[in-house]
């Protein structure tokens, strides 16, 4: 059966009371239902509200920022907690060996090291056994990754072909 259009109706029909048919593959009528009914239950495409999840949009979706407690030794299967966005300082140079997984493919990570201006950096460790495999990072480079104070940052991306966290 072919589409029928608000614009084929009888003149004077209402499009809320308009009875369609309704057909199966073989193109037998199965039963008929109103555009009314359809409308009821959501039919027709979603409105569309993709701005409205922007920065000061109506439902903006926001980062999860954590800020764990200031690190005073190195890591090993770091886990600060589902978010985003780390914010970490330390009171000396610390190493972390690995950040806990626990997520799925692509997810993104941004490791930013809040230490004052001359204060210690943070190292993210290349391939480090101290962790476990997935949840060590790779580097590009084949070396330690370094932040250093007053905003280093890392953006991390995990990969499950590999199970490790990709330095970006």
């Amino acid at each position: 059966m072919a589409d029928v259009k608000i614009s084929q109706l009888p003149a004077g029909t209402a499009a809320a009371n308009a009875v369609v048919p309704a057909t199966n593959a073989a193109g037998t009528t199965t039963e008929k239902i109103t555009l009314g009914a359809i409308a009821a239950l959501g039919g027709g495409p979603p409105a569309s509200h993709a701005s409205t999840h922007q920065t000061g949009g109506a439902d903006a979706i926001s980062p999860v920022i954590v800020t764990p407690a200031s690190l005073s030794g190195s890591q090993n299967n770091y886990a600060p907690g589902v978010c985003d966005i780390i914010r970490l300082a330390s009171s000396t140079a610390v190493d972390i060996t690995g950040l806990v997984a626990g997520t799925v493919d692509g997810a993104l990570r941004l490791v930013i090291n809040t230490n004052a201006s001359g204060g210690s950096a943070i190292t993210l460790k290349h391939e480090s056994a101290s962790s476990t495999a997935a949840n060590r990072f790779r580097n590009t480079t084949g070396g330690d990754f370094v932040l250093p104070a007053d905003g280093g940052s890392a953006l991390l991306t995990y990969s499950s072909a590999i199970s490790r966290w990709r330095i970006l």
